[in-house]
């Protein structure tokens, strides 16, 4: 629908449906572009299954530690003429709590087993870079995707309570990297929007099952 009189419209608010994240190796062979997320890009999946090939989703996410995006920054630079002044640098982090237990998060958490199938774990947090998708559903339908490189910096265990999902609380850090977008950009990011109805009248738009799911393997 579009804005009303007071320039509000309902069916731009951010109301989240669910969202998915996948993760792979970092592999300087590979290149993360803005095409391969663009909206013009109906099966995002195909173009992204090369390069997160050696990786995974992590699957379901707790229904209390959903996505949280966060900014921190440096001071601002501020000047003696008033007004001006330059954002200090800034780091952009998401948080989010993973429900399950299954290949990647092992992967990124306590690493890889030994022949016998055994973990040598030294710590609950792999070092080195890691590609990652993320794509959020709203409830209008739209799907927003970020493509980036990644960081796991924070990794908090919960407590094993009987018959209760034990979630761990994960930090990922969206850095600089040459293999996205050519080190201009932190992660890139776009919006698919619903298709516009072909009603000469705007109408709210209500997703239905195909579009109210993130990519999936």
């Amino acid at each position: 629908m579009a804005a009303d009189s007071a320039g509000n419209d309902l069916s731009a608010a951010k109301i989240v449906v669910t969202s998915a994240f996948r993760f792979a190796p970092y592999d300087a062979t590979q290149k993360l572009t803005a095409d391969l997320i663009a909206p013009t890009v109906a099966d995002v999946k195909t173009g992204l299954d090369k390069i997160f090939t050696k990786g995974g989703f992590v699957g379901l996410i707790t229904e209390d530690g959903a996505p949280q995006d966060s900014r921190d920054a440096d001071d601002a630079i501020k000047f003696h003429q008033p007004g001006y002044s330059i954002n200090g640098k800034a780091s952009l982090t998401a948080q989010f709590t993973v429900a399950e237990d299954n290949d990647i998060t092992r992967q990124m958490t306590i690493g890889k087993p030994d022949a016998n199938g055994v973990y040598h774990v030294t710590d609950v947090i792999q070092d080195g870079k890691w590609f990652c998708y993320q794509e959020t559903v709203f409830k209008n339908g739209t799907h927003r995707r970020r493509l980036g490189v990644v960081n796991l910096t924070g990794n908090e265990q919960g407590q094993d309570t009987a018959g209760k999902n034990t979630g761990d609380a994960w930090t990922i850090e969206w850095i600089q990297d040459d293999a996205c977008d050519s080190g201009a950009s932190k992660y890139l990011q776009s919006f698919v929007t619903p298709k516009a109805s072909s009603d000469s009248h705007a109408t709210d738009h209500q997703a239905d099952d195909s579009e109210s799911q993130p990519v999936a393997d």
